[in-house]
């Protein structure tokens, strides 16, 4: 049986205005060439006091290019205007069944909306607007501030790897390289009825692609999902257009403090500053100089007790597809652990923790017509109050982990997980020793733990980047495992040498 969540209230259709925005603030119109002008909803009056100057020529927010987010927003004050969905809006959430994989979940939204589900492809890898070296590179319409950018094998490689662990084979994975030798074979030894994916390196011009995000590469009618819908719903300045419970919209850096000033279409986590003095501002202004003033939007700060994130699939009827859901722990010094852990005896727990928050986002979803995968990490403070403060409209990076950890617990009872995927953690060797370590450690174990690697890549003989989870029944020798072959990369030197 599933969940039934009921939204009460009443969203606006804002399909055709955020379409009509978008394209609006698609190009400078100055010069066909010219890129975007940068869009940021805060008051800069007070911005520069103090603190270095903008770049000359840099634009912050004015009458030419005002906020996406405010154009969006205002008519929300009269919503007589717009179309509404119905209110009291009811979706079903189920747990997924183990059965069907990512492609499989895409072919059915197709064939839901009596659409072509036969020429698809599945894009895992993100592009990257902070470096040309990637496979697909964005410069004008849909900007992602992945500023400094990552080396291209971590998107190239290790991310589309990651996902296409659980991609099935109704259709292909675009992958540029062949995957790294041993890793299919892998994963067929362990992944309980592994269904192994299918990659092709070109994008044929008359293939619809599921794109992870929107590629610019692309011709926009081959986006399966509409891009400029999709672009939206990943910025960080839409989170307040989908719900209440979010942290409050500040209009500065400096008349409340700490807060937390984040860029719109952050990746990887970068690009998120706490902003609790003059010095941490100035670290910010500079961030925002070296990466091409970006737009940003600030918030206030909340101390928080746990950080919750959960998947899910959002089908065309709205109904939602429930992966699980994980968390980063408090660790003993005080920061955040970077390791998704994930409870099998909590999963039911934290899914009635978030639905609330996650029936504001589909019915924002369904509003404006998107379908297909998402996230949203909640922040819980001490009094239980949650906050969404990131909606992911997309397959994400855990979401794989706990569909394994659902798999490994039918097959072998397993209660626990640990995924690390950070770019700060390697494993000391070659991926061919990576591989034997892991297949000798599965063989002793077997029944009681088990180590899978999502994806990996050897940039030196002494040093092989991975995406790795431990599956077993405690946390304590989860933890053991992964802290032996993912130990930290210790400095610049030894990841660089």
């Amino acid at each position: 049986m599933g969940n039934t969540v009921t939204k009460s209230a009443s969203v606006p259709n804002l399909r055709a205005l955020v379409n009509e925005k978008d394209e609006s603030f698609a190009h400078d119109t100055s010069s066909p060439d010219s890129p975007l002008k940068p869009v940021v909803i805060v008051t800069t009056d007070n911005l520069n006091e103090g603190l270095p100057p903008l770049t000359p020529g840099t634009t912050i927010a004015n009458s030419e290019t005002e906020s996406l987010v405010s154009s969006i927003s205002d008519p929300l004050a009269s919503p007589a205007s717009l179309d509404t969905i119905t209110p009291a809006q009811t979706f079903a959430v189920a747990q997924w069944d183990g059965q069907q994989y990512f492609a499989d979940l895409v072919r059915d939204g197709l064939a839901a909306l009596h659409k072509d589900n036969t020429n698809v492809l599945m894009l895992y890898e993100s592009p990257s607007s902070s470096s040309t070296e990637t496979s697909f590179y964005n410069s004008q319409v849909f900007n992602y501030h992945d500023f400094p950018a990552f080396p291209p094998y971590y998107k190239s490689v290790l991310a589309p790897c990651r996902y296409s662990i659980m991609n099935g084979s109704t259709y292909p994975s675009y992958l540029r390289d062949d995957p790294p030798s041993g890793l299919i074979e892998h994963w067929q030894a362990t992944v309980p009825d592994f269904v192994a994916p299918t990659f092709v390196p070109t994008i044929d011009e008359q293939a619809q692609v599921y794109a992870y995000l929107p590629v610019e590469h692309l011709n926009l009618d081959n986006h399966v999902l509409v891009p400029h819908v999709h672009y939206h719903l990943a910025g960080k300045d839409a989170i307040h257009l989908m719900t209440n419970k979010t942290t409050r919209l500040l209009a500065n850096t400096q008349d409340e403090r700490p807060c937390v000033a984040k860029v719109t279409h952050a990746m990887g986590s970068k690009g998120i500053f706490v902003i609790r003095n003059d010095e941490d501002e100035v670290e910010f202004n500079e961030f925002l100089l070296e990466s091409g003033n970006p737009t940003f939007v600030v918030t206030e700060y909340v101390e928080i007790a746990r950080n919750v994130a959960c998947h899910f699939f959002v089908h065309p009827s709205g109904d939602v597809t429930f992966f699980g859901s994980n968390e980063n722990v408090l660790l003993p010094n005080g920061d955040w652990s970077t390791d998704s852990t994930i409870v099998m005896a909590e999963q039911e727990m934290l899914k009635n923790m978030q639905l609330p928050y996650v029936q504001d986002v589909v019915a924002y979803c369904r509003a404006l017509g998107f379908w297909g995968f998402c996230g949203v990490d909640v922040l819980f403070d001490t009094n239980g109050k949650g906050y969404v403060v990131d909606v992911n409209p997309r397959v994400t990076g855990t979401c794989p982990a706990l569909m394994i950890a659902q798999l490994l617990q039918a097959r072998y009872g397993f209660t626990h997980a640990l995924f690390r995927r950070n770019s700060s953690f390697a494993y000391r060797g070659t991926a061919a020793e990576l591989l034997a370590e892991t297949e000798a450690y599965n063989k002793v174990h077997e029944g009681s733990s088990r180590i899978v690697l999502h994806s990996f890549y050897e940039k030196k003989p002494t040093l092989t980047l991975l995406n790795i989870a431990v599956y077993g029944t405690s946390l304590e020798t989860c933890q053991e495992v992964l802290d032996r072959l993912a130990p930290p990369i210790e400095d610049e030197e030894e990841a660089s040498a």
